[in-house]
């Protein structure tokens, strides 16, 4: 073979293994750019996420080519919550917005994102598409917030908030308190008393909101048993009100038992500030049967939505205790307290009828919606 015939039969080879190879690096390439990335992020005990799970989505579309899903926890996976805040910001999510479950769609040429069970169940598939097609707007298609994951707005925890301060129990207990000392002393004491009863109130109830939050969080596996428990229980003591209302004469009323009273009342003789101390300690255990239903609600709430925050917390009970401050200062400015006791009185049952209409609303929202 001479050499131009074994010049002419080596560049022949060479163009064939480089048109191979050239193909198969082209399908690489194109492998790469068709490659969809979904990042799927639940948590351990979200009944929510527990419906997308239920329902097959994510197994279907991961069968799919050319798909590649993959999802993490966030309730206990430090991981899985810093891809999941990643993300979130990703796609241009406020902390307030947040909540599980969360899918983001990564196509190489748009992020689009579904929060909610509706959403990620009967939308996924059709964003995949718009996804890998590149529509969409500047924001990479994204989607409406799942109303099932929407979160308890600021407007709508400040009513609660307010509904639950103005309760006969605690007003009633500080009315006593501040005749009782100004019987017995100066204006500025009563002041003094007032003012220590109330913060004590706020801490004792901040705390307990605090620690009541961690014990429904703490129960992941149980989750949605604990949510029915508690929307059973809220619907009860709404219903409780009602009744207390419309037929008074049948059965207990919600208030402080009357058997606490005389402890109530041996406290508050003593005057000193570690008696006030404990006064707002017993008062603030005593008389959660007439204030603690809406409290109760509202951190159920906060644990379904994924909302709570101790900013949230905080506003919470700097309204609740709004009026016991409003009803310090008006006594020690010269207010009637017996005035104020004879209007606590009468206006009781208007109390109670709107404890009780906000209970069972809150109640029917944990339990159906």
């Amino acid at each position: 073979m001479t050499l131009g015939k074994i010049s002419t039969v080596m560049f022949l080879l060479l163009s064939v293994f480089l048109t191979v190879n050239l193909v198969g690096a082209e399908d690489i390439v194109n492998s790469s750019v068709n490659q969809t990335n979904i990042y799927y992020f639940y948590g351990d005990g979200c009944t929510h996420c527990a419906k997308v799970a239920e329902s097959g989505i994510l197994e279907k579309v991961s069968n799919l080519d050319d798909i590649n899903l993959e999802k993490f926890e966030i309730y206990h996976d430090e991981l899985g919550r810093e891809k999941f805040n990643e993300y979130s910001s990703l796609v241009g999510l406020r902390t307030t917005e947040r909540g599980v479950p969360f899918l983001v769609i990564d196509c190489g040429v748009n992020l689009t994102y579904l929060i909610g069970d509706g959403p990620i169940i009967n939308d996924l598939e059709l964003k995949i598409q718009i996804c890998g097609e590149g529509n969409g707007d500047g924001n990479g298609n994204i989607s409406p917030i799942d109303p099932y994951a929407g979160k308890i707005t600021l407007g709508s925890l400040i009513i609660a908030a307010l509904v639950d301060s103005v309760n006969p129990c605690a007003f009633g207990v500080l009315i006593f308190l501040m005749i009782s000392l100004l019987k017995i002393g100066s204006s500025k004491r009563a002041l003094r008393a007032g003012l220590i009863y109330t913060f004590v109130v706020f801490l004792v109830y901040f705390f307990s909101g605090l620690g009541l939050f961690k014990v429904i969080q703490s129960f992941t596996s149980i989750t949605h048993y604990i949510y029915i428990s508690a929307g059973v229980l809220v619907l009860a003591l709404g219903l409780w009100q009602l009744k207390d209302v419309f037929l008074p004469q049948i059965g207990p009323s919600l208030q402080i038992s009357p058997s606490v009273k005389p402890l109530i009342e041996r406290i508050i003789k003593k005057g000193t500030i570690p008696a006030m101390i404990l006064l707002g300690i017993v008062v603030s255990l005593f008389e959660l049967p007439c204030t603690g239903g809406i409290y109760i609600a509202i951190l159920t709430m906060m644990s379904i939505n994924k909302t709570f925050g101790l900013g949230y917390l905080l506003i919470y009970n700097i309204i609740f205790i709004l009026p016991l401050i409003i009803l310090t200062f008006l006594i020690y400015r010269g207010a009637s307290p017996q005035i104020l006791q004879k209007w606590t009185s009468s206006e009781r049952k208007w109390m109670k009828l709107a404890a009780g209409i906000v209970l069972i609303a809150l109640g029917a929202y944990i339990l159906f919606f």
